[in-house]
Order: structure tokens, then C-alpha cells, then sequence
């Protein structure tokens, strides 16, 4: 018998972890007495995880105009809801820190992810799209599916992921599977308690062509569509890959498209190492 989305988030949780301090510090927001000073506290007795914190908080993901120094002053400038925010970037994406990149291209996999999330945010920001405060993290998680199913079932994944230009990697998935790996990340981040404006899209943005959707997932589907797009120039086309009538629910135009591609190849290195991935 396959195992469901769920159980292969289960059975990941084995060796996928959430860091202590991740823990700690989600416990601690989700106080309404916490104070951004106690969380200062906490984390500058992990100076590791201070520097990487600090590496994400003058990333491309808050785009401060000016250098962030220390963590009290990226506490105070970002405020709690992006503290929450910074937080769960750094721990969710340490928890899959470990994973043996001989089993699955590792590389490959966080440049998409970081791709997808960048075009996200820039979409969000240019159309003002409402409800989409969380949609940089949705398009980072979309696809850690991948990885909380590859030790379980590593033939299976690689196989999903020699996709040609005839089948996209979400159709060689749910053939396989008979699931995405989007529906395992959203299972496993359901698990985490991770918040509902972040799992939702990445629950729905698959079925956005067949149906009608919310913006932010409507949003997930074009971002994900064009990081693979981006990751392999001449597999696909743009046209191809991403319905036009999606585009068109959000406003989108090809103008658009290709500034939030530009944007993308801008900053994807810098994004890439500031997470505690490698």
C-alpha cells in the first residue's frame, strides 16, 4: 500500500529536525507578552545562529536599503510579524540542512525554491496583490516534499526528477505518486503548525489551472511554473508552462514576467547563501 502526503511528512521527521532555538523562539512569539529584547537574548547565545540570522535579514527577502549590524537592530527594524517570519525561514530550511546530496540534486532543488520564492515577492510587491504577507515563504517550502520523501523513496524521486520538456515535474509526480510533492510539503508544514497563510497556497496552487483560486495561490502556481522554467533554459516555454488565463486573473502581462525573472537572477546567489542549507 503507498503512503499518503502525510505519513511520508511523518516518517521525514525522523531526520529532518527543527532546530531547538527554532522551537524555543516560536514558543516565545507566540506569547503576547514577548518582548523583542528576551528574543535578543536568546539568540545571541547562539552566535552561529545569529550570523545566519543576520545574513537573511539583509537578504533580498526584506530588501533593508541599508546594512543590518546586529540582531537588536534587525529585531527593532524588522518588528514582531517579520521576526516570525525571519524565524520560521531559518528553521524550517536548517531542519533540511542534513539531507545526503548524493541522493538528490540539493543544488538544484534551493535554487528553485529560492527562485520561486523571489519571483513571489516580487509579484506580490509590483501587483499589489492583497493577502500574500506570507507568499516568500510559501514559494521557499513549496517543494520540501522532496526532501521529506527522498529517504524513503529515493528511486522513485529521481525518476521524478528527470522530467523532459514532454511532461512537467508535477505531472511525473502525481504519476508516480499520486500526489505532488507540494502536498507532502504542506502536510509536513501542517504538522510543524507552520501558519495557515503560508500551507494554504502551497495546499492549492497545483489545482489552480482546473479551478479557481485565491491570488496568492494563483500567484504560487505562475512562481513555480517559471523558477523551473528559469532553472532550465529551453525545456520549457513560458507560454507553455503557465496558462495565460492564470496570468491573466492576476493582471499579470509578459512585461511583468520577465522584470520578475531579471529580478530573480539578480538576487538568487546572494538569497542562496544566506540560508543554512549546505
Amino acid at each position: 500500500m503507498s503512503k499518503s502526503p502525510a505519513q511520508f511528512a511523518q516518517a521525514a521527521q525522523e531526520l529532518c529536525v527543527l532546530p531547538d532555538i527554532y522551537l524555543k523562539l516560536t514558543e516565545m512569539l507566540a506569547n503576547d507578552e514577548c518582548k523583542l529584547d528576551d528574543i535578543a537574548d536568546v539568540i545571541s547565545l547562539e552566535p552561529a545562529i545569529a550570523a545566519s540570522l543576520l545574513k537573511i535579514a539583509n537578504s533580498a527577502m526584506f530588501n533593508f536599503p541599508k546594512q543590518i549590524d546586529s540582531i537588536n537592530k534587525a529585531l527593532i527594524l524588522l518588528g514582531l510579524s517579520q521576526v516570525k517570519k525571519l524565524v520560521d525561514a531559518y528553521g524550517v530550511t536548517a531542519a533540511f540542512s542534513s539531507i545526503n546530496p548524493e541522493i538528490t540534486d540539493m543544488e538544484r532543488f534551493w535554487e528553485i525554491s529560492v527562485e520561486c520564492a523571489l519571483i513571489c515577492q516580487f509579484l506580490a510587491q509590483r501587483k499589489k496583490i492583497s493577502n500574500a504577507d506570507n507568499i516568500f515563504l510559501s514559494g521557499l517550502f513549496h517543494n520540501l516534499g522532496l526532501l521529506a520523501i527522498v529517504h524513503n523513496a529515493p528511486d522513485a524521486v529521481q525518476f521524478c526528477e528527470r522530467y523532459t520538456s514532454n511532461e512537467t515535474p508535477w505531472h511525473r509526480q502525481q504519476e508516480t505518486f499520486g500526489f505532488t510533492f507540494a502536498d507532502c510539503s504542506a502536510a509536513l508544514l501542517e504538522q510543524w503548525q507552520l501558519p495557515l497563510t503560508i500551507v494554504t497556497p502551497i495546499k492549492e496552487f497545483n489545482h489552480a489551472f482546473q479551478e479557481e483560486l485565491d491570488a496568492p495561490s494563483n500567484l504560487l502556481y505562475v512562481a513555480s511554473r517559471l523558477a523551473v522554467y528559469n532553472s532550465h533554459p529551453g525545456l520549457y516555454s513560458k507560454k507553455t508552462i503557465v496558462g495565460q488565463h492564470i496570468l491573466d486573473s492576476l493582471g499579470l502581462t509578459e512585461e511583468d514576467i520577465d522584470a520578475a525573472i531579471e529580478h530573480c537572477n539578480e538576487q538568487a546567489l546572494e538569497l542562496l547563501a544566506a540560508f543554512p542549507i549546505y
